[in-house]
């Protein structure tokens, strides 16, 4: 199984190129610590998505950072925003199941492991399991609890899902989400987000959320098949007449879940999912790196 890595984003309310953000006591950088996991949960090879002009900054640290025998290739997103297209962007490098991880968020080697756990279901139902079988031929998706990702009081965008019955997902959709003073939060649909309305907390869509409530943090595993639905979201999408410009990945699944076009397993975890988006969080992503450090140290003594 591979894990697509994606890191072409700008950056731009951190400032700079926080795929590489030192956070590690070594000066590792997330994704780093996420290469190290995938490999211990048997990802057979990594695909890592950049942009053309940060391709020969993120090889060099991936040769000096990374081991050997870890397969890893590089492909370039086009200039088109999104993380729809930065997926598409991976295609001709995907042969078979993959999951889907951001560069810049510590996901952690148990929730890592969720991935390749659900699609090693279907070689698991002899003796008549049916429904592992089924579960198992859904796409998958690892969902946090909100409050167990947010460092800050500064805003980040989370996906908020609905979970349904067997464990599907009924719907996904981006929130702008910013702590309260109480420790709740307020939530306003992406695409709505610094309108009048909304901004005022009176229309649009405005929610108050206890931070209980299961989240996305673009840690998927996905089927083959989802390579055809992407090519069709983004043949159909015009960034003119849509309410953003850009078409993020959690829309081309929301979608699919909508209209019945396919299916997606949740999985829940308590696990905490910390990452970079404010060039105050490298503080905070360090204290809570600092206790990873040992088990890197350990996994690295077992590949010598």
């Amino acid at each position: 199984m591979q894990l697509v890595i994606l890191a072409a984003g700008h950056g731009r309310r951190f400032g700079g190129l926080k795929q590489l953000a030192a956070v590690g006591p070594n000066g590792e950088a997330i994704m780093d610590y996420t290469a190290l996991a995938a490999e211990a949960c048997g990802f057979t090879d990594i695909v890592l998505v950049v942009r053309e002009e940060i391709r020969e900054e993120v090889a060099r640290h991936v040769k000096r950072r990374w081991a050997s025998e870890l397969p890893v290739e590089l492909v370039c997103q086009p200039p088109l925003p999104g993380t729809a297209q930065a997926l598409m962007s991976a295609a001709p490098a995907i042969h078979g199941p993959f999951g889907v991880a951001n560069a810049d968020d510590l996901y952690g080697e148990a929730a890592l492991r969720l991935l390749p756990e659900h699609f090693a279901a279907d070689a698991k139902t002899s003796g008549g399991s049916e429904h592992n079988a089924d579960v198992a031929q859904r796409h998958v998706l690892v969902s946090y609890q909100l409050v167990r990702t947010v460092l800050t009081k500064a805003q980040v965008t989370r996906g908020l899902c609905h979970v349904g019955e067997d464990c599907l997902l009924d719907r996904v959709a981006e929130h702008r989400v910013n702590l309260r003073d109480d420790g709740t939060f307020d939530a306003v649909p992406l695409a709505q987000a610094g309108s009048a309305a909304t901004t005022a907390g009176t229309a649009g869509g405005h929610l108050h959320l206890s931070g209980a409530e299961p989240v996305s943090m673009n840690l998927w595993g996905f089927h083959p098949r989802l390579i055809d639905e992407l090519e069709a979201a983004i043949r159909n999408f015009d960034p003119d007449t849509a309410a953003r410009p850009e078409l993020l990945l959690p829309d081309v699944v929301g979608a699919l879940v909508a209209t019945g076009s396919d299916r997606v397993h949740v999985v829940e975890t308590s696990n905490r999912c910390i990452g970079i988006t404010h060039r105050e969080d490298i503080a905070i992503v360090r204290e809570e790196v600092a206790h990873e450090s040992a088990h890197l140290a350990s996994l690295r003594s077992a590949q010598s």
